[in-house]
């Protein structure tokens, strides 16, 4: 969007090109639409409404330099009073998709990672951990050096 032909098209075309974006919404028979009304956004923006309707007229006109050719490269087109089907409403819906499962993904891999670990063995001390923990307690030496007096059990052998 930054980077295209909208290039130098001004702050409030920008402004109202991500409120589509934003507030599209899917719909089965015409793919994607929004409704601007542009009084509401000019309020919304701090615009005088006639910019606002400069814009609108901006993303309806036909853009030859457009990277999309669908529709002659127009980003908008009129259904209705203050309804518009946007052309590229399945490119944008995959964008906010993507992100959304992204999201979902961070939320459950974050409480994935909070779950108190499980203790392998149910807990149960492995062989020779019971003789090694009782001669620290003693105050024992508990390095594994010839002589000192930790024996395995037999299935350690």
């Amino acid at each position: 969007m930054y980077e295209g032909s909208m290039v130098g098209s001004g702050t409030h075309v920008f402004a109202l090109m991500g409120y589509v974006i934003a507030h599209q919404r899917p719909d089965p028979q015409v793919g994607g639409q929004v409704r601007l009304n542009p009084i509401l956004l000019a309020t919304i923006f701090g615009e005088t409404e006639s910019r606002i309707q400069q814009a609108i007229d901006f993303l309806c006109a036909p853009d030859p330099n457009s990277t999309t050719p669908d529709e002659e490269g127009r980003r908008l087109i009129k259904i209705g009073q203050f309804d518009y089907r946007v052309v590229n409403a399945a490119k944008y819906l995959a964008i906010r998709n993507e992100e959304e499962r992204r999201e979902a993904n961070r939320i459950r891999q974050a409480n994935h990672r909070a779950k108190p670990k499980k203790v392998v063995g149910r807990g149960k001390p492995s062989p020779g951990e019971e003789q090694f923990v009782e001669m620290s307690k003693n105050g024992e030496d508990t390095s594994i050096e010839p002589g000192n007096k930790i024996t395995l059990p037999a299935a350690l052998d």
